[in-house]
């Protein structure tokens, strides 16, 4: 069977358990009506990666190798996290006369998968054939701005009034912005029917994004958004067979661009442990 036909059947099955998870835990979460809530979140989307490579392999002269390629690839997220108004982060004893907007904060572990490419490389006019696998565990940070909170400078500003029907619309929507740090577990595979590359790298890894939610019920949102993730330049020695070569290797540098969709369910609310 073709890697890719693969590829998609296993994203299929893994979609399907997914949604029906996130259904039932949406049936079993009630409304929400505390200020911090446990929850947990499930997504898919589009993974893109970039790819700049950069080697040298033995010859006379030796061969350099170097190209840029692309490719896109299913991606699987799921996290628990821990929401709460920002005014509420620390006692508000200790803010003294400062008052911060109740705009929540979200703080989750995130694991994302199923991310799987494959590029080429230019090795002496030969075709070099790579294989990247990238899974990251993060620790992410989020912020949740109402829409509703940035509408009213505007319509205070433009003496647009108050319109109701607007605000009945935004009312469950916000715009969320953040970022996150974590392990990424990368596996690099490829050959040009002479020399192979293959590695396992365990790697810092980063994210930043930013998009919309949007409460559906007052215990589910729906997300769509855009991050960026770094795992930085990664370096693979070439063997031919199983011989390594001196002075071998190609270096890839990645840059991973995602679009996604997520559902967020309650689990758990509680009041503030300040109060």
């Amino acid at each position: 069977m073709a890697p890719g036909v693969d590829r998609v059947k296993r994203a299929k099955k893994i979609f399907f358990v997914l949604g029906c998870l996130l259904a039932f835990t949406g049936l079993v979460a009630g409304e929400s009506a505390a200020d911090w809530e446990v929850y947990v979140s499930g997504g898919l989307g589009i993974s893109g990666i970039e790819v700049d490579t950069d080697g040298i392999a033995p010859g006379i002269p030796d061969i350099l190798q170097s190209g840029q390629a692309s490719d896109a690839s299913p991606l699987v997220d799921g996290a628990v996290g821990l929401a709460m108004p920002m005014d509420e982060l620390i006692p508000r004893e200790l803010l003294a006369d400062i008052r911060l907007p109740n705009w929540p904060v979200r703080f989750e572990m995130e694991a994302a998968g199923l991310r799987e490419y494959e590029v080429d490389t230019v090795s002496g006019g030969q075709a070099y054939y790579s294989k990247i696998q990238a899974t990251t565990l993060m620790w992410n940070i989020w912020n949740d701005i109402p829409m509703i909170a940035i509408l009213k400078p505007v319509q205070y500003t433009f003496g647009l009034g108050r319109q109701p029907r607007l605000r009945q619309w935004l009312e469950p929507g916000s715009i969320y912005y953040g970022v996150g740090v974590g392990l990424g577990v990368l596996e690099f595979r490829g050959s040009d029917n002479v020399l192979n590359g293959a590695d396992d790298i365990y790697d810092f890894a980063w994210n930043a994004g930013i998009g919309v939610n949007y409460a559906i019920t007052d215990a589910v949102d729906l997300s769509v958004g855009y991050r960026y993730v770094g795992i930085g330049k990664q370096k693979v020695d070439l063997f031919n067979g199983f011989t390594p070569q001196p002075n071998a290797s190609l270096e890839y540098d990645n840059h991973i661009h995602e679009l996604r969709i997520q559902f967020r369910v309650a689990v758990f609310e509680f009041l503030s442990p300040w109060r």
